[in-house]
């Protein structure tokens, strides 16, 4: 570029865009959600204020606003293209010039659902911390939503393998989900004989499951028309300790037979679901050392020689726990 310094000032002025405008833009399309975009530390009516100009500046609406969240124009599809490349070219530069720089320092975000952070994960955080003094690791738990997982973080476990050409995805493990109980609740209500009495139990409902019912099969969307729901959350951690003291029967992931013998019953009635997560993380990310070392971390978590529970196979909870199973009569189906 030639020309004054001022000719030059004018020219950046009326041609280089706002890029908080940009990026605000990106957020809201990537994910469907104003709240995301929100979530980078500005108010929501910011957020929009940002989009709004954004807009203005193109002389043409980008996002239609619903109940649901939000969706792109004919003209917001193309202008996300434009800025999803500026995006993969500013995540180039640093992972060539930052990441140049093989000392594993520095600020790590993963995402990750709060059931595994809170009940897994996090027991070998303290580890990870004295095995890598100079990382910040940055847990969040930010929900997946129509346009995929949360793309604000270097790594993501999601229930979704679907990726696109700027990320990969390795397999982690597998949840295999039974229906559990209490010991306090059986001490409350008796011990189910059949599969209608456990049906005829009260049962905790993770609003997540609802909404991911493609992760469910065919059979466990049909037994929802038999269960008698009365406690419903979308936050896992809350419905696994509403488990632990007494509140119904809910499905839980079989590690947690694991982790809390003592407090739950497994009620073996025939009824099983498995669902697969992944590691996502942005391709070029791979060759940062800081967020390599951490992957590397999430990965011996679910070690599955170490961790029966997460293996592909499905491993009985009694072979790797002493939880009290009740075997409940199968002879009697749900169809009669």
């Amino acid at each position: 570029m030639t020309g004054s310094p001022k000719s030059i000032t004018a020219e950046l002025r009326r041609n280089v865009f706002d890029w908080d405008d940009l990026r605000m833009f990106y957020v809201a399309a990537k994910t469907g959600s104003m709240n995301a975009a929100a979530a980078m530390g500005c108010q929501q009516s910011t957020v929009s204020k940002r989009i709004k100009y954004l807009e203005e500046r193109l002389n043409a609406t980008l996002i239609r606003r619903s109940a649901d969240g939000v969706s792109l124009t004919p003209a917001g599809e193309i202008a996300f293209e434009f800025v999803r490349t500026m995006h993969h070219s500013a995540e180039q530069m640093e992972s060539r010039i930052a990441g140049l720089d093989r000392k594993a320092k520095g600020e790590v975000t993963l995402n990750f659902s709060d059931g595994l952070s809170t009940y897994w994960l996090s027991r070998s955080v303290a580890r990870f911390l004295r095995e890598n003094p100079e990382i910040e690791l940055n847990l969040i738990s930010m929900p997946e939503t129509l346009h995929g997982p949360q793309q604000l973080s270097d790594l993501s476990i999601t229930y979704v393998e679907e990726k696109d050409i700027d990320t990969a995805a390795e397999p982690l493990g597998m949840l295999h989900y039974m229906p559990f109980v209490s010991k306090d609740f059986i001490n409350s209500y008796g011990e189910p004989k059949s599969v209608f009495d456990v049906l005829a139990h009260r049962f905790l409902k993770l609003e997540n499951y609802r909404r991911d019912r493609n992760l469910w099969s065919n059979k466990m969307n049909a037994l929802e028309a038999y269960l008698n729901y009365s406690f419903s959350t979308n936050i896992s951690s809350v419905l696994f300790e509403s488990l632990r003291h007494g509140a119904g029967v809910t499905m839980a992931p079989t590690y947690l037979a694991h982790l809390y013998p003592d407090d739950l019953v497994l009620l073996d009635c025939g009824v099983r679901q498995t669902v697969r997560f992944w590691l996502k993380y942005p391709a070029d990310s791979a060759r940062i050392a800081r967020v390599q070392r951490t992957a590397e971390w999430v990965k011996s978590c679910f070690r599955p020689k170490d961790h029966p529970w997460f293996r592909d196979e499905f491993i009985h909870p009694r072979d790797f726990s002493n939880i009290e199973v009740l075997a409940i009569d199968e002879s009697r189906s749900v169809a009669g």
